[in-house]
């Protein structure tokens, strides 16, 4: 039981230290920020001069086209360098000078191309000049190497026979010839196009939207119509209530013997066994009417109302960077190099 907890000890402290040696050899291999920012010290300053900052561009390209028929690092890690001074003497570019005229170190300054993890490559591009001294880091897929990162090897080569006496006196002839022509390198330039084209108008919308130097804006006014209120007043309503009245009628009524009370303008007719008497009886005679009466009520008035509504709508200006080639006799082509090109391949022609 001991023994398992001292085994089980054993296996997570190995464990630990075979992760930390993987990172002490990862740090050591692949460059960290700080490398790739370059030795410019603890400030990380940009390059100190645009003379410096140009010759340093000019640098790269000759390590692109060097590097681009070249053989390539084969292992993981592995780096071949060519100095400057040996990139002039191949022809891929003249001595570069510093602000004050001076030759740059051509030992010191140098490129480097390393093979990384990942099967691409990274190119060191290396310059000092006098007191002035950095240098640039650029990640290098298989696409920008003539053979597509395919290692070339004498075994791959196909076998030549010997040639027979009188090939060999044809190809002496052959390299005279050759040894008149002349050559040249030529390096084609990849160069950045920059248009600016207007997108599309937006829909119209009654959000705000301000012009600005990418944004241009158009308004119109349209208005909108409602039925609002716009105040009150009093209408009259009229209604009918019944009113009862009253009026006296007489009536002439006869009566035998005897005058009732209430009785008035009687007149005695005789008669030869009773006396009969006319009189004038008055009678309470209702009468009912509808009578109007108006009262005043306060309703709400509408009218339609038209408010101006103002309308937006918008295009931006749409920067888009198209690229296009052109050949240069020149590996420090200053007037491509300040358009913002870079050399993706050089070749050999001869004349």
């Amino acid at each position: 039981m001991y023994e398992s907890k001292e085994t089980s000890i054993r296996g997570i402290v190995v464990t630990i230290l075979l992760i930390i040696l993987v990172i002490c050899i990862l740090i050591w291999i692949f460059p960290t920020k700080k490398d790739i920012k370059g030795i410019s010290g603890a400030n990380n300053e940009p390059l100190l001069s645009e003379i410096f900052g140009r010759n340093l561009r000019v640098l790269q390209n000759a390590g692109r086209a060097y590097y681009y028929s070249a053989r390539l690092p084969k292992n993981v890690g592995d780096s071949t360098t060519a100095t400057l001074g040996e990139l002039i003497e191949d022809k891929m570019l003249l001595e570069l000078k510093d602000k004050d005229g001076k030759v740059c170190d051509n030992n010191a300054s140098y490129v480097q191309l390393t093979k990384t993890a990942d099967g691409d490559y990274e190119l060191k591009s290396y310059l000092s000049c006098g007191s002035e001294a950095d240098y640039i880091l650029e990640r290098l897929s298989c696409d920008r190497f003539k053979n597509g990162c395919k290692d070339i090897t004498k075994k791959d080569e196909p076998k030549k026979e010997e040639p027979k006496e009188s090939e060999k006196e044809s190809e002496k002839e052959s390299e005279k010839e050759k040894s008149t022509i002349v050559s040249y390198y030529r390096y084609l330039y990849e160069c950045p196009n920059k248009t600016s084209n207007y997108s599309d108008w937006s829909d119209w919308s009654t959000t705000y939207i301000s012009s600005t130097s990418k944004r241009e804006v158009e308004t119109k006014v349209e208005y909108d119509r409602k039925y609002v209120k716009v105040g009150t007043k009093e209408e009259p309503r009229t209604t009918y209530e019944t009113v009862e009245s009253y009026d006296t009628v007489y009536e002439e009524k006869t009566y035998v013997n005897t005058i009732p009370s209430g009785a008035t303008n009687c007149v005695t007719v005789p008669r030869s066994n009773y006396t009969l008497y006319k009189c004038q009886v008055a009678t309470q005679k209702k009468t009912t009417t509808q009578e109007p009466k108006t009262t005043y009520v306060t309703v709400d008035v509408y009218d339609w109302q038209y408010t101006p509504v103002t309308y937006y709508r918008y295009r931006t200006l749409v920067s888009s960077t198209n690229y296009s080639t052109t050949w240069s006799t020149k590996s420090n082509n200053t007037s491509l190099i300040n358009r913002g090109c870079t050399i993706i391949k050089s070749e050999k022609v001869t004349k």
